[in-house]
């Protein structure tokens, strides 16, 4: 029984303290009490004063069906004054972590994709039709029937052994969203190098894994003998996540939504989601639950204290509790990668493409895939060298592509003359 009104001021105690500090977890506040804060504060210490009640009404006795009692009176108190509390909140119309109402329109997926075993890519025909029928336009109708967006076709040539050859791997950076058709990096790489065979793999919203299964099901057509991978630094997260983690949805009046297939828990997990609950949280600007009691937690105010809590505890140190495992995914991909490489007698290079905020302070991310480079011991290229704010549009620009790929062609054409990497700058060379 003395258990029973211990747990009831440690549970008081606990409401009025977050309660205080509320206005650094909820959203739409500021610093300062203000009045939901103090019905949080007041509802805790109405369960303190319930609890020091509880201890004076000297319910002593030591048998079972006493503590019983106690107990049940104490969960009932604070049963109530939750639930009192939630509906006050209530009237504020304070937001939730989770929208209550979630819009009723019907999306289903479009059969553009395919995930195999060279990877995630386009189905060839599909996109042809799409094209035609005004779904789809410019870079995105530029495709092989490999389905990859390349112009070439993977066929070899007979001339490929007197020829230079380069197989370039990575996301939508490297496929050339946001650049003039024929105007990305890869295009410009192209450009400076007319003799050689350059073959791009790059398909957008994938990462690491994605380049492991293209390079296995490409490189022994190419036999390249330089392997580019552009790695951006959401491949941290999405190397979580299984290579089809990409969907493609159209709604009743035609609208097209790019969504992910996938959501990462707090954990590091992920977690699979039917497309619809993708679309209808991403078309109120909220991200997905991850299950269906957070889901529930998070439709409340009181849970959503408890969510933003949760958030702020693990963000202590600056970072999401799962970085470290997407760090030891990452870390094994890219190993495996540049193991395959020089299994197939290619040298391997990695071309770092920042975030705008990376420019001139790399955050940790950027700092962490130099730090696996260097660990690695893979040469790499700091494309943030090159490259200022205004080149970005979302991805990079135009202009933004044509720098960063007139300055990986020097690093290339270097290459090619020396038969190494040591003339390219802000490169590590292996030992």
């Amino acid at each position: 029984m003395k258990f029973a009104w211990r747990l009831l001021l440690i549970v008081g105690i606990f409401i009025a303290v977050l309660g205080a500090g509320s206005d650094f977890l909820l959203p739409s506040t500021s610093p300062g009490l203000n009045l939901p804060q103090l019905l949080i504060i007041v509802a805790g210490i109405a369960i303190m004063f319930c609890a020091l009640w509880l201890r004076r009404a000297k319910l002593r006795s030591r048998g079972f069906s006493g503590a019983r009692k106690a107990m049940l009176k104490a969960a009932l108190i604070t049963l109530a004054t939750l639930i009192l509390l939630e509906i006050v909140l209530g009237f504020w119309g304070r937001p939730t972590y989770f929208p209550r109402q979630l819009p009723e329109q019907n999306v289903r997926e479009i059969p553009w994709g395919i995930c195999d075993e060279l990877g995630c890519r386009k189905r060839y025909e599909a996109v042809l039709d799409a094209c035609a029928a005004g779904y789809l336009a410019g870079i995105r109708c530029v495709i092989n029937r490999d389905g990859f967006g390349d112009t070439d076709e993977f066929v070899v040539a007979a001339d490929f052994p007197q020829r230079d050859r380069i197989l370039v791997m990575g996301d939508s950076y490297t496929r050339g969203f946001h650049a003039d058709v024929g105007m990305s990096y890869v295009d410009r790489l192209e450009a400076e190098l007319p003799d050689a065979v350059i073959w791009n793999v790059a398909e957008p919203g994938t990462a690491t894994n994605q380049a492991l299964l293209s390079f296995a099901g490409i490189a022994p057509r190419l036999k390249p003998q330089l392997s580019i991978l552009g790695f951006y630094m959401n491949d941290f997260p999405e190397n979580l996540v299984p290579k089809d983690m990409s969907l493609r949805l159209i709604d009743d009046e035609g609208k097209q939504y790019f969504v992910t297939r996938f959501e990462v828990d707090r954990w590091g997990n992920p977690v699979e989601l039917p497309a619809e609950v993708v679309y209808a949280y991403l078309a109120v600007g909220a991200t997905p639950p991850t299950s269906e009691w957070e889901r529930l937690l998070g439709i409340t105010h009181l849970g959503t204290l408890a969510l933003r809590t949760l958030d702020y505890v693990l963000g202590l140190d600056g970072e999401d509790l799962s970085f470290e495992r997407q760090k030891r995914v990452t870390r094994a991909y890219l190993a495996q990668l540049r193991d395959d490489v020089a299994a197939m007698d290619s040298q391997f290079l990695v071309l770092l493409i920042p975030r705008v905020t990376d420019l001139n302070a790399p955050a940790v991310p950027y700092r962490t895939a130099v730090q696996l480079f260097e660990e690695l011991r893979i040469p790499y290229l700091e494309a943030k060298h090159v490259l200022e704010a205004a080149d970005y549009s979302d991805h990079w620009n135009t202009e933004g592509h044509q720098k960063v790929g007139a300055y990986l062609s020097e690093c290339v054409i270097a290459f090619f003359e020396s038969g190494d990497l040591t003339d390219c700058t802000n490169v590590v060379i292996p030992e």
